[in-house]
């Protein structure tokens, strides 16, 4: 892995695309690893929520919904483990060794029929506590399970947004008032299973639409700033179990 290339990209472009790092046949048993989890949350394809809640109270999640995408929970496995291992170095290039942690880890699952777009931003900045919060806090790091191509939901993103302070929250809220914006200027790109990318998370980004046949999924990693990952300890309900309220 280029670090000199990593640090330049995630500063000016906010995004970076490093391929085929790990070993295929350990990312083929992670994968199959990730067949056997339930969605924890996500949205189905008429775009309506499903919350922690809603889904914790059904018999069988993976059906009782039509998904279009969906997070499974938090997850442990020692090829996980051995992934983070190596993406660490990335991460302390960025933040400085011991300055950083570890936040959440979870599989993405991009169901074929996925058909919409929704532009946001990651963790910290979609918290209000966050919201006009300079520097870096964070890196979202997404390690692919399959090829990652624009015909199967490649993330979209903006080249040069995470620039820009941005309300997580009007863009939760208000998604028809930056769709025009991020179709007018999003890039895709093509990774093949075993590769990752990372992005700066005050970065404009969507999961794309699912145009194959297949499903898409991939490993995401969050590191966090260490205040930063102390006050999501607090406040970010994939973290703190009693704030899963939906």
């Amino acid at each position: 892995m280029d670090r000199e290339k990593f640090i330049n990209e995630i500063n000016h472009i906010g995004f970076t695309v490093h391929e085929n790092v790990f070993d295929k046949s350990m990312i083929e048993e992670l994968n199959n690893y990730a067949k056997t989890l339930n969605p924890e949350r996500g949205h189905d394809k008429k775009m309506n929520w499903f919350g922690w809640n809603k889904v914790e109270k059904m018999e069988n999640p993976a059906v009782e919904v039509d998904w279009a995408y969906y997070w499974t929970p938090h997850v442990h496995h020692p090829h996980v483990e051995n992934i983070k291992n190596e993406l660490s170095p990335m991460a302390d290039a960025t933040f400085g060794e011991g300055n950083w942690v570890w936040h959440v880890q979870d599989f993405i699952v991009l169901q074929p029929g996925m058909n919409f777009i929704r532009p946001h931003i990651d963790t910290p900045y979609r918290f209000k506590e966050f919201k006009y919060a300079e520097g870096l806090l964070g890196l979202q790091f997404m390690v692919m399970m399959c090829d990652f191509t624009p015909d199967n939901g490649a993330t979209g993103y903006v080249p040069g947004s995470h620039k820009y302070i941005y309300d997580g929250i009007h863009m939760r809220d208000k998604q028809e008032s930056w769709r025009l914006f991020f179709a007018d200027n999003y890039e895709q790109y093509t990774a093949g299973a075993g590769s990752f990318v990372c992005w700066h998370p005050r970065l404009i980004h969507s999961t794309m639409p699912n145009k194959s046949n297949e499903i898409r999924r991939a490993l995401l990693l969050h590191a966090a700033e260490k205040k930063t990952a102390r006050k999501l300890e607090a406040i970010d309900p994939q973290f703190n179990y009693d704030l899963r309220t939906t």
